[in-house]
């Protein structure tokens, strides 16, 4: 009996032994490093977001393989995955643009196309005799508005920094915002601002005729900003006659000029501008605005003289740059600086330009090709600027 109990008491010691030294502690160890390799896996995952959120090229998002990753390493790369604006890429190959703004047709000689007789729709009468509206060194009414060496015109996007200082020469006379808020500065430079009314909301005609009220805020009123496209100011000719009769024809009797609704380079502007013309009957029309965006110069001087032989109006060119916006490749700066040199050699040699306003002088071209800067992120003007601003073509 004693053996017997004393073999029981020894099976006993070996089961709690046996317990004692179970598979539980490798169990927890495994655990812990599986939980370590994840944490280390989340951490390069996120170090190659953060590296690839660097490149200026957006990148679409994609669904994690990891869904049940850690909440810390979540918001690593929530934070890290949104990519910067993606900078303009510019080609420098040559092209052949084919703009459907512009006529297929040769232009007219200088020589030709320099008459100043008004169209049958527009009036030749002249603006009110009182007390005129005064302007800068370079307004209309100064001698030197319209003058060869004096055709340039600021269009100005950066409010009332003082960096427009950097572009007020002899060579630049006009300054217009697309707006009738003028930069604190500009009459002190010697601007002759030219306000705008943009567009047909209460809004803005609200701010136009609040701001007309003023004396001496410029010389020259700019009408509706390209109306004939969707994405502007969007007006059928009728309602834009019905509201130039109402909120800009008035300002001729504070001695203003009066310039047309600006057309953009679209082929509808032309027969727009005609029918504008015909229900604005007895309009004073002045100035006949238009813009202009393409890659060549041959295409802008044939869009120009048509336009003046349309209505027999001297042109102002409110916006103007070498951009192709039909798909195609962009000018090299080598093309755009023979393509700036020759515009303003034509504008200076011809007699029915007025003014041109090079698009823009501002930090940010909205989608223009940017190698037609005109102002350095500092606010001076680039190599470019400097050439528009002293008029200095061969």
């Amino acid at each position: 009996m004693a053996s017997k109990l004393l073999n029981l008491v020894a099976l006993s010691s070996l089961a709690i032994l046996a317990v004692s030294f179970g598979p539980s502690s490798a169990n927890a160890v495994s655990l812990g490093h599986s939980h370590v390799n994840r944490h280390l896996e989340h951490g390069a995952i996120a170090k190659k977001k953060r590296d690839q959120s660097k490149r200026c090229k957006p990148r679409s998002s994609t669904s994690s393989a990891h869904s049940t990753q850690t909440a810390q390493a979540q918001t690593v790369s929530s934070s890290s995955s949104e990519a910067p604006q993606p900078t303009t890429t510019v080609k420098a190959e040559s092209t052949t643009s084919t703009h459907h703004a512009t006529s297929t047709h040769q232009a007219t000689t200088t020589q030709q196309a320099t008459t100043t007789k008004a169209a049958t729709k527009t009036s030749t009468s002249k603006a009110s005799t009182g007390t005129p509206v005064s302007g800068g060194s370079g307004a209309a009414g100064s001698g030197k508005f319209g003058q060869k060496g004096s055709k340039i015109c600021a269009a100005w996007g950066d409010g009332n920094d003082p960096s427009l200082a950097e572009f007020k020469t002899s060579h630049v006379v006009g300054l217009y915002t697309w707006s009738v808020d003028k930069p604190s500065q500009a009459d002190a430079l010697g601007y002759d601002f030219w306000p705008m009314l943009w567009g047909s909301s209460q809004d803005r005609i609200d701010a136009f005729e609040s701001a007309m009220k003023q004396d001496g805020l410029g010389t020259i009123v700019l009408g509706f900003n390209e109306p004939n496209e969707v994405g502007q100011s969007n007006m059928d000719p009728s309602t834009a006659a019905a509201l130039w009769k109402q909120h800009i024809e008035p300002k001729r009797d504070q001695g203003y000029k009066l310039c047309s609704p600006a057309m953009s380079s679209r082929p509808n502007g032309q027969q727009w501008m005609a029918d504008f013309m015909k229900a604005c009957d007895g309009c004073h029309v002045d100035y006949q605005c238009v813009h202009w965006y393409d890659t060549s110069f041959d295409k802008l001087k044939t869009y120009l003289t048509d336009y003046h032989n349309q209505l027999g109006l001297p042109i102002l060119l409110t916006e103007f740059a070498d951009q192709n916006f039909n798909g195609g490749a962009q000018a090299s700066s080598d093309e755009i600086y023979s393509f700036m040199n020759d515009a303003l050699k034509f504008f200076d040699e011809t007699d029915w330009m007025m003014a041109a306003c090079p698009f823009g002088i501002m930090h940010d071209l909205q989608g223009v090709n940017t190698l037609n800067l005109l102002q350095k992120s500092s606010g001076t003007p680039t190599d470019l600027g400097w050439m528009v601003i002293n008029n200095a073509y061969n």
